[in-house]
């Protein structure tokens, strides 16, 4: 007696089903776990020694290791706090490596005029800090070096991608940004004048906000040399670039890196600070004595009942942090100094993302204790 389609058709469903089920297991094969392979800190037969994690190199050097502490290095000068000014003369290709490295490094999040309206940005990322807000106008040539070097706040660092000579060199250039934006007729020497972008556009025949979208507020002051040619001024992105730098004063008070003209006449050496004497270009600077402890040195003890109590729930107990967003404490003043440590720890962090809330219930004393707990090795 014949079976009917339909138990026949059932039947050859459930082998073709059963098929594929039992399909993986034909190409399951251990090589991928069985692999040959050293796991640390387990014996080998394949080494005399029977180790399988190999010695360091003779002479071989943690990173870092090597690089002797100084201002050239650190951007910090005696007492932990940030210096103002250049370790090397500020020459006109020393502003033009700076550019370089800018472009390459800071636009993508700060924008080629240091508005912080760069590309990713726009695209959802953090928003960037503009280099054209008063704090930062007023800042030291040191705390651009120092962020540079070890991150700030959503910023990561970029010691590995930079080297101290350019981190320096894009410093000097954020100035010539900044004195860009914001300079004003006492700023240039005669044969130059200041205008406004709104009538350098009008005067090429565009709208008066015509950039407005890409720069941090609608009217910013443009210097433009008298003998600029009319391509020159309808640039679309109004920076001060190395070509019109010699027109820009060197003694304005916006501009904390003095610009040098191309002329026979040197560079004179920008001071670090009193008494200290800054090296030849590519030269380190004389080792930074180590910051004094602001008010004594303090009592660690208390210290850490102070980061217990204010600090570990963002940057863990462990001081650890969870980088990017919450930064690591380990060895934090070694790396920026005491002086910009009490700083944030009492006033916080307003424009880092997320923003660091201040702490107006601590003490001088207190942060005194922090920093000597924060000294301490993890």
């Amino acid at each position: 007696m014949s079976r009917s389609p339909r138990l026949q058709y059932g039947k050859a469903v459930s082998l073709a089903a059963l098929a594929l089920a039992l399909a993986p297991l034909a190409g399951c094969r251990q090589d991928m776990h069985d692999q040959p392979k050293f796991f640390p800190q387990r014996g080998t037969t394949l080494f005399a020694d029977g180790r399988s994690v190999r010695p360091q190199v003779v002479n071989t050097v943690a990173r870092s290791q090597a690089i002797t502490p100084s201002y050239f290095t650190t951007g910090l000068v005696e007492g932990g706090a940030e210096g103002d000014g250049l370790p090397f003369k500020a020459t006109l290709a020393v502003l033009e490596r700076g550019q370089e490295r800018y472009n390459v490094y800071c636009t993508p999040c700060h924008s080629r005029v240091g508005n912080g309206k760069g590309m990713v940005v726009e695209r959802g990322y953090y928003p960037a800090t503009s280099f054209h807000t008063y704090r930062l106008r007023s800042a030291p040539l040191g705390h651009f070096f120092s962020v540079m070097t070890n991150g700030y706040g959503a910023m990561p660092d970029y010691a590995a991608q930079i080297t101290p000579a350019d981190r320096w060199a894009i410093a000097a250039y954020i100035r010539v940004l900044q004195l860009s934006q914001n300079a004003a007729q006492a700023d240039v020497p005669s044969g130059a004048h200041v205008q406004t972008i709104a009538a350098v556009e009008e005067s090429q025949g565009f709208s008066s906000n015509f950039l407005s979208e890409c720069l941090s507020k609608p009217q910013v002051n443009y210097t433009m040399p008298a003998s600029a040619t009319p391509s020159a001024a309808a640039t679309p992105a109004p920076v001060a670039t190395p070509s019109t730098v010699p027109a820009l004063a060197a003694t304005s008070p916006n501009s904390k890196v003095p610009v040098v003209a191309p002329s026979t006449t040197p560079a004179k050496p920008v001071q670090v600070a009193s008494g200290v004497k800054p090296p030849a270009p590519g030269q380190d600077a004389a080792p930074a004595k180590p910051a004094a402890a602001a008010g004594g040195a303090g009592n660690a003890v208390h210290g850490k009942a102070v980061y217990d109590a204010n600090c570990s729930m963002c940057h863990q107990p462990t001081r650890a942090g969870m980088p990017p967003v919450f930064p690591s404490l380990i060895g934090v003043v070694e790396r920026v100094g005491e002086k910009r440590v009490r700083t944030v720890a009492k006033d916080g962090i307003p424009d880092a993302k997320p923003p660091m809330p201040p702490h107006p219930n601590l003490t001088d004393a207190d942060i005194t204790d922090l920093v000597a707990f924060l000294k301490t090795k993890p």
